[in-house]
């Protein structure tokens, strides 16, 4: 798995089951977060910053494929689909409604490992390693940020941050995703952390490129 922890969700309405593959995703260092039903998995995976979807299509309160659905509305996060159907037509529309992998129950947890290996690879490759935002351009691979040649000093977080709205550009990001990617394990409010945060990226990268939405959250529109 990669060096950083992946934040996944699982969405399955089985208790055993979730919290199996839950402790088993947990051990390979994975900040896992659960749902037992799909609409409380809909607002997470809408609220939480999240690199990966292990989704159940029989659930209650809302489908896998309406969540699907919906999810693709708002989000690119991956999604691997484990479901006792085992018919093509079910695999076909989960692919089709933006699934990335369809796995069949019963599996082992080696085999879902390595199918996140391959869609988080895919991911990947699918994504540009340098996203320009204005005038102002970030290196994934190499973790920088420029202006015109020049580099941008940035902490760790600064440009993990800065990546997170960047890739969500044109999109507004709540202020509790922030929170959330800032201190993932903090249940108290961390507001004024995110604003100093913020306040530095303005500093360094210019007042006009991070816009607030007051109420809202945050946009980068450039």
């Amino acid at each position: 798995m990669p060096d950083s922890p992946l934040r996944i969700l699982v969405i399955e309405d089985d208790a055993a089951s979730r919290a199996a593959l839950t402790q088993c995703l947990r051990e390979e260092q994975c900040v896992v977060f659960g749902a037992g039903d799909g609409a409380t998995g809909l607002d997470i995976a809408l609220r939480e910053p999240l690199d990966l979807v292990v989704l159940d299509l029989m659930l209650p309160r809302l489908d896998g494929i309406h969540l699907l659905e919906k999810l693709r509305q708002q989000s690119d996060v991956p999604v691997i689909v484990v479901s006792a159907k085992r018919g093509e037509n079910d695999r076909i529309e989960a692919l089709d409604v933006g699934a990335d992998d369809y796995l069949t129950k019963p599996f082992t947890v080696r085999e879902l490992l390595a199918r996140i290996r391959a869609v988080l690879r895919r991911s990947d490759r699918e994504t540009s390693t340098v996203i320009t935002v204005g005038d102002v351009t970030i290196d994934l691979d190499a973790k920088t940020a420029s202006r015109d040649g020049s580099r941008i000093p940035l902490t760790p977080m600064e440009f993990e941050v800065l990546v997170f709205l960047a890739r969500r550009r044109g999109k507004l990001v709540p202020r509790d995703q922030l929170q959330k990617l800032i201190h993932p394990d903090e249940e108290r409010d961390v507001s004024n952390v995110v604003d100093v945060l913020l306040l530095r990226l303005r500093k360094k990268l210019g007042r006009d490129l991070i816009a607030t939405r007051r109420g809202q959250g945050f946009i980068i529109d450039a």
